[in-house]
């Protein structure tokens, strides 16, 4: 793994936060790389020298929060979620900012959906052998019903619940779900 240099990462930190800061007033097409220079106090040449633009800034941004979450899939055990929503957790907790911005505030509604797709394959394929009953068409349709809910769960709730008791609501939702087909 390379390492990166530590002022190519305070650079990239300050554009980014810069960014996700000015993201909160304004959708992603109307920032422009000035603005961006401007709040980072950088010029712009420095911030060609890591992005093409505000979009390909945005995607760098979604990327590094996919890739954790990504990582975050290694933790699927069957139909137990808890390690998966401690994991979704651990991601909006060390992303905390860019997640406000992007998912919770919706700057960025496709990362959310990303999210479910990225999970989708695994989560049918782990389902596939246990609920041998339930058709191709059933079982995409509770996952479609159960990740929505979960992520949405997780997203509402993040600053209203407890990671333990969204952990345990899930477990029951997703525990009475999969009795359907059992």
């Amino acid at each position: 793994m390379k390492k990166t240099d530590a002022r190519v990462r305070y650079t990239r930190r300050v554009i980014t936060e810069s960014f996700l800061e000015l993201l909160k007033d304004k959708p992603v097409n109307r920032i422009t790389v000035k603005e961006v220079c401007e709040a980072a106090e950088l010029n712009r040449a420095t911030f060609y020298a890591h992005y093409s633009d505000c979009f390909d800034l945005l995607e760098s941004i979604e990327q590094e929060l996919l890739d954790d979450f990504r990582g975050s899939l290694s933790l699927i055990n069957g139909f137990d979620v808890s390690a998966l929503i401690s994991a979704i957790y651990a991601m909006v907790e060390k992303h905390e900012d860019a997640c406000r911005v992007l998912i919770f505030n919706g700057a960025s509604p496709s990362v959310l959906g990303r999210m479910i797709d990225l999970a989708r394959e695994s989560g049918i394929t782990a389902w596939k052998r246990q609920l041998r009953h339930a058709s191709d068409a059933e079982l995409d349709m509770l996952y479609t019903h159960l990740s929505n809910g979960l992520m949405n769960t997780v997203l509402d709730g993040y600053d209203k619940y407890s990671r333990e008791e969204v952990i345990s609501f899930v477990n029951r939702i997703v525990k009475s779900s999969l009795e359907l087909f059992r």
